[in-house]
């Protein structure tokens, strides 16, 4: 018989946590052997535990101001992670925000180089994704298939990284050049949600100096206004990369 494979499971709403956990030690071949709450508990019981693989879902909450994944691989760099999402694409807050009028301007529903949120978990090292609304026996499956390290995406991911692979290529290629790095300053500043006068507090330069670097962005972008610029590059967070 294969020997069990160790799982703990990472998930800040305790009754879906206990549902995940549930489900899974009805598998024959799966041990859940740590639950977390929160980040830091989470690498604390990658420390003490060595699972073979972690399963997490994206609302993970964390203390600083790293993403889950990326914060995890930083402290347990050989752990597989398997992400799971709490809502599709189409229900994103920020590619489908509730106000549409947010983003007058943009096709929503569509982002031609914008990344969902397990795009973006694939992106910063997730081995594997899964949406909330798949049968019991994918996610079975994708665990099987990442502890014994193979990817496995689900398929709206994996279309979306193949149809952005165009662009991911064009970026390594040297049009990251696209913002000057004052540009680039401003822009992540404004992801945060700095207002024009604390951007130019934080960067030490005229208020506007700052409008006109926005103003810079959002040609560059297409949009019309700081708020869609915030919004589009929160969710492609490679265009801030160096």
């Amino acid at each position: 018989m294969s020997r069990s494979i160790r799982i703990v499971v990472a998930d800040n709403q305790a009754l879906d946590r206990r549902g995940l956990v549930g489900l899974l030690e009805a598998e024959r071949d799966f041990a859940v052997i740590g639950e977390s709450s929160t980040v830091e508990e989470t690498i604390r019981k990658g420390r003490e535990l060595a699972p073979d693989l972690l399963v997490l879902t994206l609302n993970l909450p964390a203390q600083d101001r790293d993403a889950a994944i990326s914060a995890i691989h930083a402290s347990l760099p050989g752990l597989p992670v398997l992400a799971l999402s709490e809502r599709g694409a189409e229900n994103c807050l920020v590619l489908n925000p509730p106000s549409r009028k947010w983003l007058t301007g943009i096709p929503l529903g569509t982002c031609p180089v914008g990344i969902d949120c397990l795009q973006l978990a694939a992106s910063q090292g997730a081995m594997g994704t899964l949406r909330r609304s798949a049968e019991p026996e994918e996610l079975f499956r994708a665990i099987r298939a990442v502890a014994y390290g193979q990817a496995w995406y689900d398929p709206t991911t994996a279309a979306g990284m193949a149809s952005s692979a165009d662009w991911e290529e064009a970026m390594a290629d040297g049009s990251r050049a696209l913002f000057s790095e004052r540009q680039m300053q401003v822009a992540a500043l404004l992801v945060e949600g700095q207002s024009n006068r604390e951007i130019s507090i934080s960067l030490g330069v005229g208020e506007p100096t700052v409008k006109k670097h926005v103003g810079q962005l959002l040609k560059k972008l297409g949009l019309l206004d700081r708020l869609q610029a915030g919004l589009f590059l929160a969710r492609n967070p490679l265009l801030l990369k160096r």
